[in-house]
C-alpha cells in the first residue's frame, strides 16, 4: 500500500486561505493538518481557522480519491470537493457555507488509481451532507450498496423525508457501470434519483442537481457493473 502527499486549500469568506497537507495511506481515511510549509505548525482545520466561514475548497490526492469532508463533533458537517492532481481545473463552492469549530477536521479518502470503491456525496434540502460508500469493491457484473460512511446504514434509513438536492458520485468503473451512475431506488425497484459517475482519474467530481422525490424509509442507494 502507497502513501501519498495529499494536498487541499480551504477558502473563507474572510480572504483567508487554509493550506493543507498529509502523507495518507492509500485506501486509509485520514486527516488532514495544515501545511508547515506556509503555517507554523502542523494544527487542524478548525483550530487554525476557528471561526472563519469556509465556502469554497478543494483537495486532491496523487492517483485516485474516494470523498473528502469536514468532521465537526463526530458527524460529517460538509463534504469537500475532490480530485486528482493535474485534472483539476477549479476550487469549487462548498454545498454550503461552513463555520470552522476548534477541533473541526478534515477528512480525506486518497485511494490508488485502481481501486474500484465507489462514493455518492450528497446534499439535502435540510442542510444535512451524508457519504455513501462502498468499502467492497465490485469484483464482477451485479448491483452494489452504497451505504451510509459512518452508520453503515441505507440512504432511505438515513434521510427518511429529506430530499437530495445535489450530489456527485466518484468511481474509476467507467463503461463498467451499467446504471451510468448511482440509482436511488424505491422499495418497489422504481429509479427516483440519480447522479452519473465521474471518474476522478480523468475528470474533476464537481457537484451536480439532483431532481428527485423525498427519501422513504426503504429506499436504497446503489450501482449496477458488467464485469
Amino acid at each position: 500500500m502507497a502513501t501519498n502527499t495529499v494536498e487541499g486549500v480551504l477558502r473563507c469568506s474572510n480572504g483567508q486561505l487554509i493550506p493543507l497537507e498529509g502523507e495518507v495511506a492509500e485506501s486509509t481515511e485520514t486527516s488532514l493538518s495544515t501545511n508547515t510549509t506556509y503555517t507554523t505548525t502542523a494544527q487542524s482545520a478548525g483550530d487554525y481557522g476557528q471561526g472563519w466561514t469556509v465556502t469554497n475548497a478543494l483537495v486532491t490526492c496523487d492517483n485516485g480519491a474516494g470523498y473528502c469532508y469536514i468532521l465537526s463533533q463526530g458527524l460529517i458537517a460538509v463534504t469537500i470537493p475532490i480530485g486528482v492532481k493535474g485534472v483539476t481545473g477549479e476550487m469549487p463552492a462548498l454545498p454550503k457555507p461552513y463555520v470552522l469549530k476548534p477541533g473541526d477536521a478534515v477528512r480525506v479518502l486518497n485511494l490508488a488509481a485502481a481501486t474500484r470503491t465507489a462514493s455518492l456525496s450528497v446534499y439535502t434540502d435540510r442542510g444535512e451532507c451524508r457519504i455513501f460508500y462502498t468499502s467492497t469493491a465490485p469484483s464482477g457484473g451485479g448491483t452494489h450498496a452504497l451505504t451510509d460512511l459512518q452508520t453503515g446504514n441505507s440512504i432511505g434509513s438515513t434521510l427518511q423525508g429529506q430530499k437530495i438536492l445535489s450530489g456527485y458520485f466518484t468511481s474509476v468503473d467507467g463503461a463498467k457501470i451499467e446504471s451510468g451512475g448511482a440509482y436511488i431506488v424505491t422499495d418497489g425497484n422504481n429509479v427516483v434519483g440519480s447522479v452519473s459517475a465521474t471518474n476522478p482519474i480523468k475528470k474533476q467530481p464537481l457537484s451536480v442537481a439532483v431532481f428527485g422525490a423525498p427519501i422513504a424509509l426503504n429506499y436504497t442507494a446503489v450501482f449496477k457493473t458488467n464485469a
